[in-house]
Parts: C-alpha cells; structure tokens; sequence
C-alpha cells in the first residue's frame, strides 16, 4: 500500500485506518511510506525510539510509555523489504525518521472504520 500522501487509507480487515498527515519532527520521509505492508505482530520485534536508543521489544516499549492495551492492536508498517516502520501507540521507528525540518509524514493508526470509507479518504 501507498501511504506516501496526506490522507486516510481503511483497512477493512483491521476494523480501523491509517491517518497520514505533515509533520515538522517525528515523521518518515514520503519516499519510506511509498510502499509499505500492514501485518500482525509476530514477535520478536524490536523498535526504537530515539535515533541512538537501543532497540527494545515492543512489549518493553508499550510499558515503558505506558501505551494501554486498547492502543496497540492496530496492524504494524513495514517496509516492502520486511524493516519495522511504524507502530501503532509508538509511532514511526527511529531509524527511519527525517531529520527535523525536513519534508515529511506523521502516520497514525486510528481503530474503527467511519462511515462510508472506501480506500482512501481526501486529506489535509
């Protein structure tokens, strides 16, 4: 899937959509988020939060942030290569992020589908 543009894109089979919008800081670059792949967690995944922190499991990353159990069921991004992008809860994997000030994407995970979604709604 393409998340390389504002807007939204439904996964019906997830009960809840991508939400993908400019950011200043904490963003990946579009050209990270042009093809990207929504999958389960399997275990096993190792995510950071800043750009020198250790990769911690996302088990040790949701308490240390303490991100309830409600806010971590949506699918995780990864890169068509197989890298963890983004996390739901945690936001996009430090690896990837754009430096501040340069152009780039905030991707959120929002649970529920609205009414009348199709593939991707108009964004901002």
């Amino acid at each position: 899937m393409d998340l390389s543009r504002p807007g939204e894109v439904a996964l019906a089979r997830w009960q809840g959509r991508f939400a993908v919008h400019p950011a200043l800081e904490g963003g990946a670059p579009a050209e990270v988020l042009r093809t990207v792949v929504a999958r389960a967690r399997s275990g096993g995944e190792r995510f950071r939060l800043a750009p020198m922190a250790t990769p911690r499991s996302l088990k040790k990353q949701f308490q240390a942030r303490g991100v309830p159990a409600w806010e971590r069921s949506g699918p995780l991004l990864f890169s068509a290569e197989g890298r963890l992008l983004f996390v739901p809860g945690l936001g996009v994997e430090a690896g990837v992020q754009a430096p501040p000030g340069a152009p780039q994407l905030l991707v959120t995970w929002l649970p529920g589908l609205p009414l009348g979604t199709g593939p991707r709604q108009p964004g901002g």
